[in-house]
Order: C-alpha cells, then sequence, then structure tokens
C-alpha cells in the first residue's frame, strides 16, 4: 500500500506516525467532532469514520457548530429522511476534510464513511436506493452498509459500478470471506466495464466481539480469564488477515472497536487500516508501545484452545463458522445493529425537528 504520510524525523514520530510512515499498517480516525478530526489528521489518519451514533455525538458536543445547517432542513421532511440529511450534514463535512488526501493518493485513501440506515440491514432494494444517493454526496465518499446476506448482494453491485465501500457490522472470519468474495464479483464486473476501481474496507469489530464474547462465557459458566477473552477479536482479525493474504484478495481489513493498546500493538505491520476513535489513540500515544511488528506472531495455541469452548467463539472464528444466512442474526450484529438504531438513527429521527416519533419506547 502506497505510504502517504508527510516524512518527518525517526525521533519525532509517535506511535501513530510511525505506523503511517513506516509500516504497511494505516489507520482512520473513528469521530466526528470537528477538531478531534483535525488532531487525528495532524497524526497520520488517513480518512474519517461516520456513523448515526458519531452523527448523533457531534451534533450534541458541538449544537453551535452544525446549528446553520440543521437549521436549512425543512420542518416537512419525514423522520427517515431527516435521519439521513444529518448524516449527510456530517459525511460531508468530513469529506471536506480530507479530500486532500483523497486526490494525492489517486482515492486510495481519504474517504469520510456515509452509513446506510441500520433499520433496512435485511433490505437489499432499500439499501441499494440509499447506497446511490450517499454515494453523490461527494467524490469521495464511501458507502458504509452491513456484512449481512442482503448487504453484500448490495456491495457487490456498488462495486461493479466504482463505488468505495465499507463493510460494517462484522465479528467473525466468514463474514470478512463473504465481504471479499462480493467485492472481487463486483470489481471484476466493473473491470470488464471499464468503471473505476475503488477500494473496499472489511470493518473487523474486535473490541465488540471481545465485549460479547466476555458475557457469553460468564452465561455459559466457563472460566475463561480475561487475559483470553481480550484475545479473541484478536485471533479473529490475524485469521481473516491470514485468508486475505494467501488468497490475494482486494478487501483491505479494517480492525475498529479497539477496547486497549494490545489490540493495535499485536496488528502492527499488517496491511490494514484501523479505525481509531480518541480515547483509544490517546490510550496508544500516552502508552507509547515498543515500535516492533507483531502481525506475524500468533495467538498461543493454549489460548486458541481455551477459547474454542465457548462456541460463540468458534462460530466467528472458523471461515465456515457463520452461513451467511445467519451474519444478521449473530448475537454480537444484533446487539450492535440495536445500537446503531436506539442511540443513532432513532435520536437523528427527531433531532431539530417539530415531528414527535411514533417508535415504541
Amino acid at each position: 500500500m502506497q505510504k502517504v504520510f508527510r516524512a518527518v524525523r525517526m525521533e519525532q514520530h509517535n506511535y501513530l506516525q510511525w505506523l503511517a510512515a513506516e509500516t504497511p499498517t494505516q489507520w482512520w480516525h473513528d469521530s466526528a467532532i470537528p477538531e478531534e478530526i483535525e488532531a487525528g489528521l495532524a497524526n497520520g489518519a488517513l480518512g474519517v469514520t461516520t456513523n448515526p451514533v458519531l452523527t448523533y455525538k457531534t451534533l450534541q458536543a458541538r449544537p453551535a457548530f452544525w446549528r446553520a445547517g440543521v437549521e436549512r432542513l425543512s420542518q416537512s421532511l419525514n423522520l427517515e429522511a431527516r435521519a439521513e440529511a444529518l448524516l449527510k450534514l456530517v459525511a460531508t463535512h468530513a469529506a471536506r476534510a480530507v479530500e486532500p488526501i483523497f486526490r494525492r493518493t489517486n482515492g486510495q485513501h481519504g474517504y469520510a464513511f456515509g452509513q446506510l440506515n441500520p433499520t433496512k440491514a435485511t433490505d437489499a432494494p432499500a439499501m441499494l436506493d440509499m447506497a446511490r444517493r450517499v454515494a453523490g454526496w461527494a467524490p469521495n465518499m464511501a458507502v458504509k452498509l452491513p456484512a449481512t446476506r442482503a448487504g453484500l448482494e448490495v456491495l457487490e453491485e456498488l462495486a461493479a459500478q466504482g463505488i468505495a465501500l465499507c463493510a460494517t457490522i462484522n465479528f467473525s472470519v466468514a463474514q470478512a470471506v463473504a465481504v471479499s468474495q462480493s467485492y472481487r464479483r463486483g470489481l471484476k464486473r466493473a473491470r470488464k466495464n471499464g468503471m473505476a476501481v475503488r477500494p473496499c474496507f472489511a470493518v473487523q469489530q474486535i473490541g465488540r466481539l471481545d465485549d460479547y464474547l466476555r458475557d457469553a462465557a460468564k452465561d455459559a459458566k466457563l472460566n475463561l480469564t480475561e487475559a483470553e477473552i481480550t484475545q479473541a477479536g484478536l485471533a479473529v482479525a490475524k485469521r481473516s488477515y491470514e485468508i486475505a493474504v494467501r488468497e490475494g484478495y482486494e478487501t483491505t481489513i479494517m480492525p475498529a472497536g479497539l477496547r486497549g493498546v494490545h489490540h493495535l500493538a499485536e496488528l502492527a505491520g499488517a496491511n490494514m487500516t484501523f479505525s481509531l476513535h480518541p480515547r483509544v489513540q490517546k490510550m496508544i500515544l500516552d502508552a507509547d508501545p515498543p515500535r516492533e511488528i507483531r502481525i506475524d506472531k500468533p495467538i498461543a495455541k493454549r489460548t486458541l484452545a481455551r477459547l474454542m469452548k465457548l462456541p460463540e467463539f468458534a462460530r466467528a472464528y472458523e471461515p465456515d463458522g457463520l452461513t451467511p444466512q445467519e451474519f444478521f442474526t449473530f448475537g454480537v450484529a444484533q446487539k450492535t445493529l440495536s445500537q446503531f438504531v436506539e442511540t443513532g438513527w432513532a435520536p437523528l429521527e427527531v433531532y431539530g425537528s417539530d415531528q414527535a416519533s411514533s417508535r415504541w419506547t
């Protein structure tokens, strides 16, 4: 992957700058608060992650910054259209911030993610319709959609149309492989038709998977230690990456939802692109871990054997652990989709609106 971070003297590099300048590992900023985006870019971020939750958080955190844009929205918009308009307001601001990177890297990086309505995760026609609108928000907008069976249908079609992509709600090796295969089929069609080829990022929600498995292990009364649980997401990410390298997949693995410094340090050196929240960025900078390439260091066999006693880990870890029909119903996927709806999309529907929500509470 092309290195794009401006070279500085080695002794001036912090850990994040070292990753971006000296290894194949890249990272994007995971927040939509304007000054946090600026700080992330200063440390080497090459893109910006937005989603319904991050959009609502920035509207709450910096209402004055967004007020003019919010007030321009018509009160006649229905609730779904209002949420989409607010997503567009925030995502296009992020896209403008990283547009110079997009131009400098010839479309390899410099994107902002525009996420689809999480209530439509099983509705391929509705997602495809919204995706085409999102892709038109800015030249450097990447459509973010779920790694569900319906989402993968849409992903292939969008790849064939030369649209940049991100597959989220991804917690398993099976999903990462399915995303890569769908993207490859779309790329083949795009090239056949002379379309531009844009990147696809496959999110691996490693911290969220750890959180889910911690509860699952407790419910199953398995005596897994915290040290073992915190290797689970790493194990899934490392196996997904190993398969991607072996098969030559064009998709870029994007670890996200990190919970500790180890989640980055143990994958350092991989040709991955991380999505890092400002709190995680600070944890990493404060810890200043050794500048070591660790992607090739395997998870201990004993730890894997212990984790495999938990059926939900085996489903996430084995390449055939989930069928496409199970991607939507996997417990941690349901948990995360609910968060995107209840703490992101639903509040956006009524933010700055005179209308009342008809949702059940």
